[in-house]
């Protein structure tokens, strides 16, 4: 299991189930190390114990066959050898003589046993299996040696040394120590399970009561959350646990505190805001009406501020002909300024009242017969003296094959118009396109120059009222900044669209797609 998985586990658990298992895992490892520990010394101490008794009985079999042996009999020696057998765990037991050959035997030897010939000085362990030992001890005899000159006057002098006339063993079984040890090995296991147990339930039963005012106090704050209420815990249990509940209720009541100032706050601030929505409404309504009337006026007065501008482009019009007949040609030239400015202030008259119209919902779709030749003718005518203003050439390219079509001509018309002269406009020594093609839906018409292109931020204004790419009063291209805005209007009430993609100094693509509502007529 990941770091991650075994983290994502102890966080899923609760303190408490978290410390009785650290706590019972540990009384488990201790009472294991323990029952251990104790094994190996109560099993230590009982072989010790076993083999100093096989020891005892080898040592007192040596010393009543010592007669046996010195006297040649092995009659007493036999009767000794019968009450060595009388223990349990004594196998068989033997008599040596000093040259290790047999003197007498007793009892069954295991099998495979093999007879070792080690000569020993004290009582020894020779053999030792997993099934039993084998013990060798020395019989000995105690020789006194005098010296051959002794003096008449003198105690004879007498000295004493043990002298090894025999072996005595005894093969010792191991049965009664497997079983002792094994005995040993339950009673601890039994004896730890038991305290594990109690352990445990002591502790969990301890730790219940411990951690249960923390248990409490974190279904207290859960409830707060999920049900977004202010609860207080109940204050009780270990010192740092009531520490913990006495600064929980502090934060509750703080925020009970806030919760009724925010209250107070959001009434307070609901009244006012009602107030001045009340206020704004009737702000937006007197500009409604305002503007309504605005619009209402200015498409009323259309006729009365065309007629005025009109009448003075046809009185100047007849004035530059009466002078070119006289032949006064520097009063021609002023009139042809006064003819220039008369019709851009029409232009702007006009684009002033269209924009009226369509805010007062005045302008309607007429739609009519069109050809393709035509609007072409008719564009041609009006916009090759403006692109050779600014040295630009202007192109129509064709790749539809639709000859006739059904839509309102003017507005079209006048979109294509202001597309194409803003392209000339913006554009010097460079090329100007209006390419036209159809799918199965739409006609587009795109209009592509080579200009001083557009930044994407000017693209997000560029089709407002009033707003224009250059807004400084030392701006370089005169326009009301209502022609796009205005062929916008009209390319929407037509079902369509305008759309443009463009860079700085890098030329403007604008693309106008309307619906075929009527497709007449096939090249």
């Amino acid at each position: 299991m990941s770091q991650k998985n075994q983290t994502k586990s102890i966080a899923n658990k609760s303190i408490k189930s978290l410390v009785i298992s650290f706590m019972v895992i540990s009384i488990t490892l201790m009472t294991i190390a323990m029952g251990i520990v104790t094994a190996i010394g109560v099993n230590q101490q009982s072989r010790d114990l076993m083999l100093n008794n096989a020891f005892q009985i080898t040592e007192g079999l040596a010393k009543q066959a010592v007669f046996s042996i010195l006297s040649g009999s092995n009659q007493n020696a036999h009767d000794a050898m019968k009450q060595v057998q009388g223990f349990q765990s004594v196998l068989a037991s033997s008599l040596l003589l000093e040259d290790q050959s047999v003197f007498l035997t007793m009892g069954s030897y295991p099998d495979h046993f093999n007879v070792t010939l080690d000569a020993v000085d004290q009582t020894s362990v020779i053999v030792e299996t997993n099934n039993y030992w084998l013990i060798r001890t020395p019989v000995e005899v105690i020789a006194e040696l005098g010296s051959d000159e002794e003096s008449e006057f003198e105690l004879e002098s007498i000295s004493l040394e043990e002298q090894v006339i025999g072996y005595a063993e005894v093969i010792y079984s191991k049965e009664n120590l497997s079983q002792a040890q094994n005995q040993v090995a339950m009673l601890i296991t039994i004896v730890g399970s038991i305290s594990v147990v109690l352990l445990s339930l002591i502790l969990h039963t301890g730790l219940q009561k411990l951690f249960k005012p923390l248990g409490q106090l974190a279904q207290t704050m859960q409830q707060a959350k999920k049900t977004g209420e202010h609860l207080l815990a109940q204050v009780y249990g270990a010192k740092e646990i009531r520490n913990m509940a006495s600064s929980y209720n502090s934060m509750m009541k703080v925020l009970d505190s806030q919760e009724d100032d925010l209250k107070e706050h959001r009434d307070q601030l609901e009244k006012e805001v009602a107030v001045r929505t009340r206020e704004l409404v009737q702000a937006r309504d007197s500009a409604l009406t305002a503007s309504r009337h605005k619009s209402e006026f200015m498409a009323n007065m259309s006729h009365e501020l065309r007629t005025p501008i009109q009448s003075i482009i046809g009185y100047g019009e007849l004035v530059t002909e009466e002078l070119e007949l006289e032949g006064n040609f520097d009063l021609i030239d002023d009139m042809d300024k006064i003819a220039k400015n008369s019709q851009r202030l029409l232009l702007m008259i006009n684009s002033l009242l269209d924009l009226a119209k369509i805010e007062a919902g005045r302008v309607e779709v007429n739609n009519i017969e069109i050809t393709v030749d035509e609007l072409k003718a008719n564009l041609t005518d009006t916009i090759v003296p403006l692109a050779q203003r600014n040295n630009n050439e202007f192109t129509i390219k064709q790749l539809s094959n639709i000859k006739l079509l059904y839509l309102d001509k003017e507005k079209l018309e006048q979109t294509l118009l202001n597309l194409l002269s803003n392209a000339c406009k913006f554009t010097e020594n460079g090329q100007v396109t209006l390419t036209i093609y159809n799918d199965n839906q739409q006609i587009y018409f795109d209009i592509v120059d080579t200009g001083i292109g557009l930044s994407k931020e000017q693209q997000k204004y560029i089709f407002d009222e009033f707003r224009q790419v250059d807004a400084s009063q030392s701006r370089k291209f005169s326009g009301t900044g209502l022609g796009l805005a205005i062929s916008k209007r009209f390319i929407e009430m037509m079902q369509g669209r305008i759309t443009v993609v463009s860079e700085l100094e890098q030329g403007a693509r604008f693309t106008v797609a309307l619906p075929l509502q009527r497709l007449l007529s096939h090249g």
